[in-house]
């Protein structure tokens, strides 16, 4: 993450502060190995919340994603989605990269871009994909233009075959990176929401809480040694939520 923003910077102390708190607030339990469950999830919350709350809004879905990423390299996401879906290099490598061919005419020109047209070309190179120009050109381009235009394609489902992409959803945002790239940041927090063990926590973590109650939550996580840093857009003025929450303490 420093390499994002340098001002995000955790370290070792802090990281077992926040895992004897993770400790303290797991539930009691008899059972040990359900005591150990309960310690796992407690403790994977509370770190990934400690270091959410501290980034900005633009970087968090890039924090969950580096997360998801890595379990799926590693063959441990097991989340909502029943998929059985594997890592693919090739597949992961489209998907940050985007290559595309270039040089070449689009036969599609009167509503899809000269770009989307070389994305296309470029990911009809994977395994899988090869019949996706085809398609696009000559067998549905009415069908495929609909799905180009609507409002949120990633809710909807592909013409022809490729509707079988909802049961391979990694595999469908690679659809989405050629054909609808300003649609990829909502894909992708929905493909994490699925993909991710409990993803919607984590993808939503704070998302229902206010601001009050996330200061009530990081003033519980400081200490009169640990001080608590606002970094403030134009606009933003915690004040009156700081001296409210003051009072309340007095």
């Amino acid at each position: 993450l420093c390499f994002i923003e340098h001002m995000y910077q955790y370290s070792l102390e802090s990281f077992v502060t926040f895992l004897y708190k993770a400790i303290d607030r797991t539930e009691p339990c008899e059972d040990l190995a359900q005591r150990s469950v309960l310690l796992i999830a407690m403790i994977r919350m509370t770190i990934f919340r400690w270091v959410n709350r501290g980034l900005f809004e633009s970087h968090k879905l890039i924090f969950c994603a580096m997360l998801t990423f890595k379990l799926f390299q590693l063959g441990r996401l097991k989340g909502d989605d029943t998929t059985d879906e594997e890592y693919s290099f090739p597949y992961f490598n489209y998907l940050l990269r985007a290559p595309l061919v270039i040089g070449t005419e689009n036969p599609l020109s009167d509503w899809l871009p000269n770009k989307c047209w070389g994305l296309v070309l470029k990911l009809t190179e994977l395994e899988g994909f090869e019949q996706l120009g085809t398609n696009m050109e000559k067998d549905a381009p009415s069908r495929f233009k609909e799905w180009f235009n609507e409002l949120t394609p990633e809710s909807v489902k592909l013409p022809l075959d490729w509707k079988k992409l909802d049961s391979v959803p990694f595999q469908k945002l690679l659809v989405l990176r050629c054909l609808r790239p300003d649609r990829m940041c909502g894909a992708m927090a929905d493909w994490i929401r699925g993909a991710l063990p409990n993803g919607k926590d984590y993808m939503d973590c704070d998302g229902s809480s206010s601001f009050r109650q996330i200061l009530q939550n990081s003033f519980e996580d400081s200490t009169s040694t640990t001080p608590i840093f606002f970094i403030l857009s134009p606009g933003a003025d915690p004040v009156k939520e700081v001296e409210a929450m003051g009072k309340s303490l007095m």
